[in-house]
């Protein structure tokens, strides 16, 4: 009668005014894990900025290294060089000479090779620094650190599921 149908009435009130409090819950609990999210993300992407930040730097040390090296390699080759055409004008100019008691003073000297590195052996390695088992590593490195986070968030929506 009215009596049941008020009850019914209060009843279907009070499940209504349960599920907007339910609603409101899991707003509040949502909003909170998308902070949650947002903070977890924002310091992953600040660990792989920081990463690439130490990884370029080591890059450009090693590069610069390597110009310093091929500088010096330039200079010692430009002396050897500058050496080398100093003793070929000499020898031009004695070839020309009538002095021949001192074309045979100088001449021990003459025979003697000018002394100069072996060069055969010196390269500047053209490496790359980051090959394709490094890039290998970091992309499994962060492939792995989002996988925890998706099991972290999986794990926390199967708790309010």
């Amino acid at each position: 009668t009215q009596a049941e149908v008020q009850e019914m009435i209060q009843k279907h009130l009070n499940k209504i005014k349960e599920i907007k409090h339910s609603v409101e819950v899991n707003n509040r609990i949502t909003e909170k894990e998308k902070a949650d999210v947002m903070e977890i993300f924002s310091a992953l992407v600040r660990c792989i900025e920081r990463s690439q930040a130490e990884l370029l730097k080591v890059m450009e040390e090693k590069q610069k290294v390597a110009e310093r090296q091929a500088e010096e390699f330039i200079k010692d080759l430009e002396q050897e060089v500058t050496e080398l055409k100093r003793r070929n004008t000499e020898l031009e100019q004695l070839s020309h000479t009538e002095d021949h008691l001192h074309l045979l003073q100088i001449y021990p000297s003459l025979c003697s090779p000018p002394h100069t590195q072996d060069w055969t052996d010196v390269t500047i390695n053209s490496y790359r620094s980051m090959g394709p088992s490094e890039r290998i590593k970091i992309q499994e490195t962060c492939y792995k650190e989002i996988e925890k986070l998706i099991e972290i968030e999986m794990n926390t929506v199967q708790q309010y599921a």
